[in-house]
């Protein structure tokens, strides 16, 4: 679905008051990153981009999926915004996938694709299920299109009832996957579910870390390291960072600095860059930009 409220309403007077408190408390204004273009997308097929995940088998290449109304597929784009490869999922639906993420596991190279937006709240187990989709990501052999067969299939609800899901990350240190909602400033929060790539059918249940100071989000993702989460929405973002042995739900309730995003159409997505130095962002629409933040720079070092 595109971006917007769920159910369509404006956030009251009220609400207002309540994200310029939020920002306050949050901390003194945004962070300022060094914000690169590095090409438009050129794949008129690409043209609601919702999910984002940096290659873990090539340098210079970027996952991309589309939102609702899409095949079940996988653009496959270099850093030049040209696509190289385009990958279907067999046995696999496309309700509204809203997110995907790259990790690796035991060195193995791992792809997870998010079928998760819910705007009218009604998905459950008995009802058009949440569903991940987590496969090893495919080798090239030169064609421009091929099937893969997904190697587990997680079916989910959450702990306290339906909701709507636009960020997916997968923490592969600590072993899980992370949801974030895109709902209003006092509701929107992160859920927790433990990964297993090995199990190939799945029915799990996802419980609440933390709610969270962030309205209407629309991506997540934990750097390669496990130590930083990032999140943004259509205007804005913030990362989080933990000590290594510190849960995420200690981390989120510590701190979190707040980033500001290039002028994107309809931001979306967001990854880190497979060397973790690097927020990479992208936007709805045909023909949008693919950008490139320096985000660790400016953040305080770790003890």
């Amino acid at each position: 679905m595109t971006d917007r409220p769920k159910n369509n309403r404006r956030v009251p007077f009220a609400g207002l008051i309540v994200l310029i408190a939020v920002a306050w408390l949050v901390g003194p204004g945004f962070v300022v990153h060094a914000q690169e273009q590095l090409a438009i997308v050129s794949d008129e097929r690409i043209n609601e981009c919702s999910g984002l995940a940096c290659s873990r088998v090539l340098t210079d290449a970027i996952w991309m999926h589309n939102d609702s109304g899409d095949k079940p597929r996988l653009f496959l784009v270099g850093a030049d915004g040209e696509t190289r490869n385009v990958v279907r999922l067999k046995d696999a639906k496309a309700v509204d996938w809203e997110d995907m993420c790259s990790f690796r596991v035991d060195d193995q190279p791992l792809l997870l694709i998010a079928d998760v937006g819910d705007n009218q709240a009604g998905r459950t187990s008995n009802k058009s299920p949440c569903t991940l989709y987590l496969l090893k990501e495919p080798a090239f052999s030169g064609t421009k299109e091929q099937s893969v067969q997904p190697d587990v299939r997680i079916h989910f609800e959450y702990d306290d009832g339906p909701h709507n899901c636009e960020g997916v990350a997968v923490d592969a240190v600590r072993r899980e996957i992370l949801l974030l909602t895109k709902e209003s400033p006092l509701t929107t929060a992160i859920y927790r579910m433990p990964l297993d790539v090995g199990q190939k059918e799945q029915q799990l249940v996802a419980h609440q870390v933390a709610r969270l100071p962030l309205a209407f989000a629309t991506g997540l993702d934990v750097s390669p390291d496990g130590r930083t989460l990032a999140a943004v929405t259509m205007w804005e973002g913030w990362v989080c960072r933990r000590e290594t042995d510190q849960s995420w739900d200690d981390a989120l309730h510590d701190s979190i600095t707040r980033i500001e995003m290039p002028q994107r159409r309809q931001g979306e997505a967001v990854c880190f860059s497979a060397d973790g130095k690097y927020l990479l962002l992208s936007s709805e629409k045909k023909k949008q930009p693919l950008w490139r933040l320096d985000w660790e720079s400016s953040l305080p070092s770790t003890r």
